[in-house]
């Protein structure tokens, strides 16, 4: 196993020591593989969501496929499970993972969320059904995207 599909460690989701949003992501996914995860936050997006917002960059970087994957499956529901998918939040998430100390760490992700941004906002009608909720789920990935085309590297 090389060292960039290694599961990430418990210092990769809290890199500073004593952060307890950090140490719960651990909690929650640490040792998992992607899978696992992925299994994992499908069953109970909500209670998971803001995990992603809180581990440390390396930990996310490894994890993020669990976001994509789980968004980009929403065609595959049947219409009256799609409503909702944690898309108002998620992009708040991954955007917190993108300023600061785990940019480095999650910079080479940039174009794939990029897309990933592009995919809900061009499928909006997935994750909701009402206008008002829409505007803001839009607004958020519109957001993200907007945060991430102007962000060097």
């Amino acid at each position: 196993m090389t060292a960039a599909k290694s599961l990430p460690t418990e210092q990769d989701f809290d890199p500073y020591g004593g952060d307890l949003d950090a140490q719960c992501a651990w909690k929650n996914f640490g040792g998992l593989t992607l899978e696992e995860a992925k299994m994992k936050f499908h069953q109970h997006p909500e209670v998971y969501q803001e995990d992603f917002m809180f581990m440390g960059g390396k930990a996310f970087a490894y994890y993020y496929p669990v976001i994509d994957s789980y968004l980009r499956d929403t065609p595959l529901l049947p219409p009256e499970d799609r409503d909702d998918r944690e898309t108002w939040i998620l992009p708040q998430c991954i955007k917190n993972q993108f300023e600061g100390w785990n940019f480095p760490h999650v910079r080479h992700l940039k174009r794939s969320v990029i897309d990933l941004c592009c995919f809900v906002r061009e499928n909006l009608c997935l994750f909701g059904s009402e206008p008002s909720e829409l505007e803001k789920i839009d607004e958020q990935w519109l957001s993200l995207q907007e945060h991430l085309e102007t962000t060097n590297g």
